[in-house]
């Protein structure tokens, strides 16, 4: 899988213009939501899902790319971007009503993420993901050259793990995974949410509640 912290400002400007668009095939958006709810948004990039989905509220947005950051905050003044990993939020607890996370807990380690996600929501707070799938990780693979195959295999076999054991290693710092429902239920299981509900289409969507 590709590192999205290395894409840069036409892929944001790109994923923008597809995200205001609701009749491009890649549309993708989370609910909408009260406009008295708290929303943070993981691997938000330059907060191009906020801008689109929540322009009626001050939401939160948390990337490690700085200059997808720094993009951002020239786009809206309606997002508090901060800098940080999903796996340590330099957040309070209970601050938010929604987490969302689309596509970014491929690239972490997926269950300290979501014990900090648990953190920082309210009770009872609705988290929302969009996943990727075995099938987009080999459709990606098919690009790769020698040394992307050896990042693949170790996908593989980091992706069999966490469905096994809901645990998984980095590779030279990174982390790289796909999900299957049996992996991500128990995951979300074991860090404090219920009422788990996965869609399985054209996109591979969960939402959860906090306890």
């Amino acid at each position: 899988m590709p590192d999205r912290s290395l894409k840069g400002e036409h892929y944001h400007r790109a994923e923008l213009r597809i995200a205001l668009d609701p009749s491009h095939p890649e549309h993708l958006q989370p609910p909408p939501l009260p406009r008295s709810h708290k929303v943070l948004d993981i691997g938000c990039g330059a907060g191009q899902t906020l801008i689109a989905a929540y322009p009626d509220r001050i939401s939160f947005g948390l990337d490690i790319d700085l200059d997808a950051l720094k993009l951002g905050r020239s786009l809206t003044d309606r997002v508090c971007f901060v800098c940080s990993k999903a796996e340590s939020l330099p957040l309070p607890n209970g601050q938010f009503d929604m987490v969302i996370a689309r596509g970014s807990l491929s690239f972490v380690d997926t269950t300290s993420s979501l014990k900090e996600i648990h953190r920082v929501l309210r009770r009872n707070g609705e988290l929302w993901m969009a996943l990727e799938p075995f099938s987009e990780a080999w459709s990606q693979a098919m690009t790769y050259n020698y040394k992307g195959w050896i990042f693949f295999a170790y996908i593989v076999l980091n992706s069999v793990l966490f469905h096994l054991t809901q645990k998984q290693f980095p590779l030279l710092g990174r982390y790289g995974s796909f999900q299957t429902e049996r992996g991500i239920s128990q995951a979300l299981i074991k860090n404090g949410f219920e009422g788990i509900s996965i869609i399985r289409g054209k996109d591979f969507l969960v939402t959860a509640r906090s306890r």
